[in-house]
């Protein structure tokens, strides 16, 4: 909404810890006061960095002019549905979260919104799919509101080296929303102090950007694609193993099989992706024999080489203390490498996996055992705090990912290999019998995913689905029938959705032993998937 010819104007601003989100209202109010104007500021607090962001809130009045015995007007503490004239949202998702408390109206608010996101808990704790869908905001925005203006203002600010707030005030700048000068905006960051140039670079990205036009100006993404790996190396065998996947594979498999190679070198080394490539030569013959498709091999290629990397207490030290890692901590912090600095890990390994990365024969026997396991609770399991920056704590990791070249003869290692295997089978025992069902069967590996608890319970839902599958086969129905008891594995924690859909199949057996545990969450042991006869 044009405000030049309004004595007052309501603006709210939202934006989560770190955002600037109260620089940004200050500069605001140090523009409007230098002008003349009365202003006020509020903020209401959110209740965490992502769980909630911090409103701001002001209203700026012009005293009618010369009428110096005019009374001081009493401003508002709060917004009001209807009652806003300009909303700026820090991220996309507080941009639908306004709409949503009525701050934005399409017959008189405008609507500056940063397209980028912060991802709420509740879509990164999602066991399946669960990012909301940033078109839906843009339409609602779109209608909502009498003006949208959205780009991504993250992208212009770590470009400009500053924050977004800086990226923010130049979109204000740009859309005319408010009636003062461009020179008043620029004024009012100089008169703040503190990183001035970073911050005038990210006004100007900002202002230029909002005069493109209305509506999310962000330049279309380009579809990601796996580009095919190639090693650089003086490794014959890594050579070898790369030529062998050339001539033996499809063309539509080289580039995912090149990738999946290239992550169990790293994970392991050369036999591992060896294994992993005479594995795929297994699914890729039997599909061949039976004349289908090759929709089944797509699908194993990237969710065995997956599976095979998967990510034990070795691989979680290792990650943790590359120089690669501290490197990309010093450039998203901002730090000089003469800098002094310090970094924690948070670690919280459970007696399982402790136990797991101990030789097998070993590992099983602290497990088995009440009093070992209780030891090994006590020295090794529960929350830690480790300084990678001090020698003690890099250390204690460095050692545990120099345990790299041991990991064949680890209890995990054995388990997975079993997994592995289990599901392998199962695989071709149904591919025989309904060639659909075993597309989908390949897909279930994508319910075991995280650490701790919620890697038990992913397996526990795994291993159910393996069987369900086995019943199903026959079936005129069975892919479609998994298909949908997979998604309601991925719904909830609880396996609420999972019990019913059992049930709904036939598959009471299956429900009970679910609901016997109370649901698949804190399930510890895991239930391994019996090839079908």
């Amino acid at each position: 909404m044009n405000t030049n010819n309004r004595q007052r104007i309501n603006i709210a601003v939202t934006a989560m810890g770190g955002q600037g989100g109260g620089v940004l209202a200050d500069w605001i109010v140090g523009m409007a006061e230098s002008t003349g104007w009365i202003a006020q500021t509020t903020s209401v607090p959110g209740v965490a960095q992502r769980t909630g962001a911090t409103i701001y809130y002001l209203e700026l009045f012009q005293p009618s002019g010369g009428q110096a015995d005019a009374p001081t007007p009493i401003l508002s503490l709060s917004p009001a549905g209807g009652d806003v004239d300009l909303v700026i949202a820090a991220e996309l998702m507080e941009a639908g979260r306004a709409i949503q408390r009525g701050f934005v109206t399409p017959d008189r608010t405008t609507l500056i919104a940063s397209s980028h996101r912060a991802y709420a808990v509740s879509e990164k704790e999602s066991m399946g799919y669960a990012l909301a869908d940033p078109e839906v905001i843009h339409q609602a925005a779109g209608e909502m509101s009498q003006r949208y203006i959205c780009f991504d203002m993250e992208a212009q600010a770590k470009a400009s080296g500053s924050v977004i707030s800086a990226v923010l005030f130049g979109a204000l700048c740009g859309s005319g929303a408010l009636p003062f000068a461009r020179e008043v905006f620029e004024q009012a960051i100089r008169n703040g102090g503190v990183g001035v140039e970073a911050s005038l670079r990210a006004f100007a990205a900002g202002h230029d950007q909002a005069r493109h036009g209305d509506g999310c100006t962000d330049s279309p993404e380009p579809v990601p694609t796996v580009q095919k790996w190639t090693y650089q190396g003086a490794d014959q065998g890594i050579h070898q193993l790369l030529a062998r996947v050339e001539t033996d594979f499809p063309d539509g498999l080289v580039t995912p099989m090149t990738e999946g190679i290239r992550r169990l070198l790293d994970h392991t080394g050369l036999r591992y992706a060896e294994l992993y490539v005479e594995r795929m030569q297994q699914i890729l013959a039997l599909e061949q024999g039976l004349d289908a498709d090759k929709t089944l091999s797509h699908r194993v290629a990237a969710r065995l080489a997956v599976w095979m990397a998967y990510e034990d207490t070795i691989r979680v030290a290792e990650i943790k203390t590359r120089a690669r890692r501290f490197d990309g901590l010093y450039q998203e912090v901002g730090i000089q490498h003469q800098q002094v600095s310090y970094f924690r890990e948070y670690l919280h390994p459970r007696i399982e996996e402790v136990a797991e990365t101990l030789p097998a024969s070993l590992g099983r026997w602290v497990l088995g055992n009440r009093w070992a396991s209780a030891l090994m609770n006590r020295l090794f399991a529960g929350p830690k705090v480790v300084s990678t920056q001090s020698l003690r704590g890099f250390l204690s990791l460095y050692l545990v990912a120099r345990m790299r070249r041991w990991r064949h003869r680890t209890l995990r290692y054995t388990l997975e290999q079993e997994r592995i295997d289990g599901w392998l089978a199962l695989l071709t025992a149904t591919v025989r019998v309904d060639h659909e069902l075993s597309c989908e069967v390949a897909k279930l590996p994508e319910l075991i995913k995280g650490y701790g608890r919620t890697h038990a319970r992913g397996l526990k839902n795994f291993g159910l689905l393996c069987r369900a599958a086995e019943h199903l086969q026959g079936q005129p129905d069975a892919a479609a029938v998994l298909v949908k008891l997979h998604q309601a594995a991925l719904k909830s924690e609880s396996g609420t959705e999972l019990a019913a859909a059992l049930r709904a199949a036939g598959l009471e057996n299956l429900a009970k032993e679910l609901g016997s545990s109370g649901g698949s969450a804190g399930v510890v042991q895991v239930m391994e998937p019996q090839p079908a006869v």
